[in-house]
């Protein structure tokens, strides 16, 4: 892994995402590496270095305390395009100070990660009891995670981080995304997730995220090709897609009425793109 570090003038961007106001990703790149990320098609970074060369905001803090002299966010999103709580950030400590200048600053913060590491953070973010934690778990498998995120935490280790974010008292909220036909297994899922999880998204792949013809590669190595040609499929035109998501949608209703104590959402992206700044992250299953 390549590390450059970056003399950043900025730090929080204004964004369309309906979870904020603002957004803070203190890395560019991501050393999780996984091929569906949409942040490969990042315009600030070469798509082959994506997951192999990691830019560091290392002065992030201290440019967050100039802008919020000035600025005043409502809410701030965490790592839209990164994750936030890195391998690297054992050494360089950008969140830790981060959440230290938003809770002074009483902003509340919604964080989106798949890391282990963010139970080092639990009780600064505990502070605020409006800040949230969208957690993924998108798969039953190590297996699976190892085909498709090269670097990212298995299993054992984000279900024990969800019980300590649970044990915090931390908002929290599950989220199985990208869900990947035939792949992400939701009854399986499902049965892992703790009882003391009220929350859950379902976000549907999207063919233009990632790496698409890369995971096609892997399905058909690993899973077969009569796996792969299902796949395809059913983003080989609209119809199709859309048939698939309404076909899905039936199917969390189904669990959903099986777990009257929960909250569903479902987030289906329009054919022609993987995202617009019309999807509600907050609209919850009827």
């Amino acid at each position: 892994m390549k590390i450059k570090l970056i003399n950043t003038q900025k730090v929080l961007s204004p964004t369309n995402i309906s979870l904020a106001d603002y957004v803070i990703n203190p890395f560019r790149g991501c050393e999780f590496g996984c091929l569906y990320c949409y942040s490969q098609e990042n315009k600030n970074i070469k798509r082959d270095d994506f997951s192999s060369c990691l830019g560091v905001k290392n002065n992030a803090a201290q440019a967050l305390e100039r802008e919020l002299r000035f600025k005043k966010p409502k809410r701030v999103l965490l790592g839209s395009t990164t994750e936030c709580f890195q391998y690297q950030d054992l050494q360089y400590n950008l969140m830790e100070k981060i959440l230290y200048i938003l809770n002074h600053n009483k902003i509340p913060y919604t964080i989106l990660t798949k890391s282990h590491l963010i139970r080092n953070c639990l009780p600064l973010i505990a502070q605020n009891k409006a800040n949230k934690i969208y957690f993924t778990f998108n798969s039953s498998s190590n297996t699976i995670i190892r085909f498709l995120e090269k670097k990212s935490p298995l299993l054992e280790e984000r279900l024990k981080t969800i019980t300590e974010i649970i044990q915090k008292g931390i908002d929290l909220r599950i989220h199985i995304g990208p869900f990947i036909p035939y792949i992400s297994e939701l009854d399986k899922i499902m049965k892992m997730i703790p009882a003391a999880v009220k929350e859950i998204d379902i976000e549907l792949y999207h063919h233009q995220m990632g790496r698409f013809d890369k995971i096609l590669e892997v399905v058909e190595k690993h899973m077969g090709k009569d796996l792969k040609e299902k796949l395809k499929k059913i983003y080989k035109n609209k119809t199709r897609y859309e048939e698939f998501a309404k076909n899905l949608k039936q199917t969390i209703k189904e669990i959903q009425r099986a777990h009257p104590d929960k909250k569903f959402f479902y987030i289906v992206p329009d054919f022609s793109q993987y995202y617009s700044s019309t999807i509600n992250y907050e609209k919850a299953i009827l």
